[in-house]
C-alpha cells in the first residue's frame, strides 16, 4: 500500500455565519490522482486553501506527510508549500513577463537558483514537457487559453513538486485543449510520480485523470470510489454527475 502524503480528517470552516465545511474526511496516497467532484461552493477550493495554509481551519486535522499543517511555523510553512505545485484556473501567469521570465520567477524568487545556465535548463525542460518549447520568448497575450494553461503547468512543475493542486484544470478550454491538459496531467504523473488533488466540474477530465473519486455534498463527503464505480451509483446526489454520458 502506498503511503499517505495528505491525511484530512474532521475538516470544519465557516464563513459569515455559514458552514461551509461541515465535516471532510480524506487522504490522498503518493502516486495518486485524487478528484474532488461537486457543484459550486460545496467547499472543494476551501479544502486545497486549507491544505496549503491559505485558511485555517476551525476545527479538524490537515496533515502533510505526517507534519500538522497548523503546527507549522512559517518557515516550515514556505518550505512545504515550495514543495506543493498548484495550478489557478486562469493560469496566473504574470501579463508583464515573457514565458521564460514567468518560468524564471519561482526558481530565482523561490528556490533561489542564481546560476543561469540552470535555470535556462530547468525551463527548457519544463516548456519540452508541456509541448511548448518555440513559446520560450512569448508573452502571455500571445497565448491561447489552452497554451496559458501549458505554460502555468509548466510553471508549476519547474520547481520539482511532490504534490500538485489542481483547480479546475479545463475551465473555459474546448475539447481538443482539455484533452491535451488531461493528457498532461497523466503525463506528469508518470514522469514525477507526483501526488495530485483535481477539482473539476468537467467529468471527462475526471473519468481520464481520477484514480479515485470524492463527491462532496453540502461540506461533506458523501461518497468515494473509481469512476466506473460511482458511475453505476443511483443515489440522487451522485447520479447526475455521470448524467453527461447521455443516460435516461
Amino acid at each position: 500500500m502506498n503511503h499517505k502524503v495528505i491525511e484530512i480528517a474532521g475538516l470544519k470552516k465557516t464563513f459569515d455565519g455559514k458552514q461551509i465545511l461541515k465535516n471532510i474526511n480524506f487522504s490522498v496516497f503518493e502516486n495518486e490522482n485524487l478528484v474532488l467532484l461537486g457543484r459550486s461552493g460545496e467547499g472543494k477550493s476551501v479544502t486545497i486553501k486549507c491544505i496549503i495554509g491559505l485558511l485555517e481551519q476551525d476545527e479538524g486535522s490537515v496533515k502533510i506527510y505526517g507534519e500538522e499543517v497548523l503546527d507549522m511555523n512559517q518557515s516550515r510553512l514556505k518550505e512545504m508549500r515550495t514543495k506543493t505545485g498548484f495550478l489557478f484556473q486562469g493560469a496566473a501567469l504574470y501579463d508583464s513577463m515573457t514565458v521564460r521570465e514567468n518560468l524564471a520567477f519561482p526558481l530565482t524568487r523561490v528556490l533561489k537558483i542564481r546560476n543561469r545556465q540552470d535555470v535556462e535548463k530547468r525551463i527548457i525542460e519544463a516548456l519540452d514537457a508541456v509541448g511548448l518549447s518555440d513559446a520560450i520568448n512569448k508573452m502571455p497575450s500571445d497565448l491561447s487559453g489552452g497554451m496559458r494553461k501549458r505554460i502555468g503547468l509548466a510553471r508549476t512543475i519547474i520547481v520539482k513538486p511532490k504534490i500538485i493542486l489542481f483547480d479546475e484544470p479545463t475551465t473555459g478550454l474546448d475539447p481538443i485543449s482539455s484533452r491535451e491538459i488531461c493528457d498532461l496531467i497523466m503525463e506528469i504523473k508518470r514522469k514525477y510520480r507526483t501526488s495530485s488533488i483535481i477539482i473539476t466540474h468537467d467529468m471527462e477530465c475526471a473519468r481520464i485523470t481520477a484514480d479515485r473519486i470524492i463527491v462532496i455534498h453540502e461540506g461533506e463527503c458523501i461518497a468515494e470510489g473509481t469512476f466506473e464505480e460511482l458511475e453505476k451509483s443511483t443515489d440522487p446526489q451522485i447520479h447526475p454527475f455521470f448524467n453527461w454520458m447521455g443516460d435516461p
